[in-house]
């Protein structure tokens, strides 16, 4: 924070601060803040440390970018309140680095840049604390005790050694008295130590042998990392192989590589948290019998399981650091390869605030590190594929499943000819009960949450909406209610219309709860589970249903896009994708890609064991080009088919796109503000400008939205409407605000 100098006290005091410290702090402020550091702690801060220092009337945590001598300012710098780091830095210089790389690009405040980097023990004024352990040890010497409590509890411990806190207070009833007094008396000693909570204690898990390696994996392996003891260079791969192939041992052959032979670090990044705990489990089976730590890190582990594995991170006592989106931020300081595994997800993109995709954030790491990358995916995204196909990337290719296994049978069910809904017609009832009286597994796909997607009155036809959002409410009929999915509002349905009084009020469509009644119903022996958002709210409910399944205790999964992901259950044999028709209709040009993605991934599930998988897929739309690719498994021939229609509109991969949305309670601002806004951006003759127009949800969270959708051959041309956000935004209504999402991938 700064203040001008008068003329007097420039004149009284006209030597300036020997060190100032560059501070970005939590706070969306344009620039990092200078400050002067005081005398006793000149020594003690490095960048990457977290300081308090004043911000006005108050005071804010930040970061320390830049230490530098003092120059020729006109203004009095305030001093650095405090240094909230002593053992070690929050982040390294690396780190600090790279973060400013990601502010640049994102158009974001460097001060919150870092602050969704860090984990939320390092974001507050007190950290989380270590676990404490208390240890008492006896002297050995003799003594004369008056109090039983304390003869017992001197006993224990004499008899013991060496006691924990815990036990005392376990074997002992209110032990701290007698414990002090036995302090006093100099008979006992007590110790005190500190560890990170663990996130793999009662976890035992058992070594595992790598198995030898198809030629085809054993080719990746060795282009990802050549036989050598140097640290590779800057190298991005694209890992394209089929499901079931084999990409996560191409990953632990070249992880092991980097770890055991050039002595480096190695990140792995998954879409879902859902991911993890198979995937951490494979790679604890593989490297911990050999002294390898592991860490994991995403948003389901507790502040204090965050901050304590960050802190282990910092120390560099883990190897591998394996986690979700938040993860690329991890501070490993020896670095040596990163991994996307699923590439294609767009989970890898953070839907707010800081909009970065972790996916591209990783090769910009390993750029500015010069380190392999590897993107592993069935179906890679089509700006990745066409960059390595432009030779940008290096393509390696799985084209066969692990153990010459077959790829599953994709057949469609055509409903087209059905005049009612629909929900599993005769084939795919049949087959289900064919797969339990096997007992073999299925897993159903129905992209919908909730009960149904909403409730109409057959009366005059209204529906339930939510009073904040441009959406119907969804019936969630195992709760009694009608929910958003948006802003998570609630109401109980009145039993009569408030428009007409009909009292004919009946649910429409199906969703995932509703789906999973009907075969409760079919099938009332079936072990049934259902994995959505809804059910998998708790902390660790993902990992025991996964855990089920792999026991097999869970005869049929239902689910959303989520059961598609990565998993890898061997007994299942039968995968259902209950109304593909629904992700084709979305009204965005990617849609075509999300469907055929989703079919490819959740028919991957089927047939990864000894028995061949089998794949329904029910529509209304039989003849669609999307579906007959993902009927032969055939990336290929929808890459030819898809990637000509974008190169013609100039959408990724053939151009960048930049989304600029403007928002705010009263629509008629919003509405004109986004006029202004178009009329201002329209200089840039370079700049392909769509709209203003509404967005497809108009009103969200109670604000109005209107956005420009902006495309450029290059990237150039949109950093420079970037650079001039500041200057746009202050053109604009106080009450309207301005969001500018780069690399836009959701556009509703």
């Amino acid at each position: 924070m700064t203040h001008q100098r008068s003329p007097a006290q420039q004149a009284i005091d006209p030597a300036l601060p020997q060190l100032c410290a560059d501070v970005a702090v939590f706070a969306p402020l344009p620039r990092p803040l200078s400050y002067v550091v005081p005398a006793p702690m000149e020594k003690l801060l490095r960048p990457g440390m977290r300081v308090r220092v004043p911000l006005g009337r108050r005071s804010a945590i930040g970061v320390v970018v830049r230490l530098r001598p003092s120059g020729d300012e006109q203004w009095e710098l305030k001093p650095i309140s405090a240094c909230l780091d002593e053992e070690v830095v929050a982040l390294d210089g690396d780190s600090v680095a790279f973060l400013q790389r990601v502010s640049a690009y994102y158009a974001y405040p460097l001060g919150l840049t870092i602050k969704t980097a860090l984990p939320a023990g390092l974001t507050q004024q007190k950290a989380p604390t270590a676990i404490q352990h208390v240890h008492y040890r006896a002297t050995g010497q003799e003594a004369v005790l008056r109090g039983a409590t304390q003869q017992a509890i001197y006993a224990f411990i004499v008899s013991q050694g060496e006691v924990a806190a815990e036990e005392i207070r376990a074997s002992f009833p209110h032990p701290h008295a007698p414990l002090r007094r036995l302090e006093e008396l100099g008979l006992v000693t007590r110790t005190q130590s500190t560890s990170s909570r663990d996130p793999f204690v009662g976890l035992d898990i058992k070594p595992d042998t790598p198995p030898v390696l198809a030629p085809e994996q054993q080719q990746a392996v060795t282009a990802i990392c050549p036989d050598t003891e140097q640290p590779s260079t800057f190298a991005p791969f694209l890992l394209h192989g089929v499901t079931g192939s084999g990409k996560t041992e191409v990953y632990l052959h070249a992880i092991a590589h980097v770890v055991q032979v050039q002595h480096r670090q190695a990140l792995v990044l998954v879409p879902e948290i859902a991911l993890t705990p198979q995937l951490v489990k494979r790679f604890r089976a593989r490297f911990e019998h050999q002294g390898v730590r592991i860490g994991i890190l995403h948003s389901g582990m507790s502040v204090a399981e965050r901050h304590d594995i960050w802190r282990e991170i910092n120390h560099n006592r883990i190897e591998i650091v394996i986690g979700a989106r938040s993860a690329v931020f991890a501070p490993l300081q020896n670095l040596g390869i990163v991994v996307v595994d699923e590439e294609h997800d767009e989970s890898y993109k953070q839907g707010e605030g800081l909009r970065y995709n972790a996916r591209d954030l990783a090769l910009l790491r390993g750029q500015m590190l010069q380190i392999p990358v590897v993107l592993g995916s069935a179906t890679p995204a089509l700006t990745r594929f066409e960059r390595a196909r432009a030779g940008h990337m290096t393509l390696l290719s799985l084209t066969h499943r692990a153990l010459s296994r077959p790829m599953p049978v994709v057949e469609i069910v055509d409903l087209s000819g059905t005049k009612e809904p629909c929900v599993l017609g005769e084939q795919m009832l049949t087959a289900l009960q064919q797969t339990l009286d096997a007992g073999e597994q299925a897993v159903l796909l129905l992209n919908r949450r909730g009960f149904s997607p909403y409730l109409i009155c057959r009366d005059c036809g209204a529906t339930f909406r939510c009073p904040n959002c441009d959406i119907t409410l969804t019936w969630y009929r195992s709760k009694g209610m009608l929910t958003c999915n948006y802003c998570d509002y609630t109401q109980v349905p009145e039993e009569v219309c408030p428009g007409c009084g009909g009292a004919t009020i009946e649910p429409q469509g199906v969703g995932t709860e509703q789906l999973e009644h009907t075969l409760q119903e079919y099938f009332p022996t079936a072990a049934i589970a259902r994995m959505d958002r809804d059910s998998t709210r708790t902390k660790g409910s993902q990992q025991r249903l996964v855990e089920q399944m792999e026991n097999r205790e869970v005869d049929i999964l239902v689910g959303t896009q989520m059961v598609a992901k990565g998993h890898d259950f061997a007994a299942v044999t039968l995968v259902g994708v209950v109304d593909a028709d629904a992700a084709l209709n979305f009204p965005d040009f990617r849609a075509a890609e999300r469907c055929f993605s989703l079919l490819a991934q959740v028919a991957g599930r089927a047939g990864r064991g000894a028995v061949p998988g089998r794949v329904l897929v029910q529509t209304r739309t039989p003849d669609n080009p999307v579906l007959e690719c993902a009927l032969s498994h055939d990336y290929h021939a929808f890459c030819a088919q898809e990637l000509p229609m974008r190169e013609l509109l100039g959408y990724p991969p053939y151009g960048y796109l930049l989304n600029m949305i403007c928002f705010g309670l009263n629509r008629a601002e919003v509405e004109q503000s986004a006029e202004q806004l178009s009329r201002l951006l329209r200089t840039h003759v370079e700049v392909e400008i769509l709209g203003p127009a509404p967005c497809p949800l108009f009103r969200l969270r109670n604000r109005y939205r209107v956005q420009i959708l902006l495309k450029a051959a290059t990237r150039l041309p949109l950093h420079q409407v970037l650079a001039r956000l500041p200057e746009l935004i202050a053109a604009l209504p106080t009450r309207v605000n301005l969001m500018a999402d780069v690399d836009p991938l959701d556009m509703m």
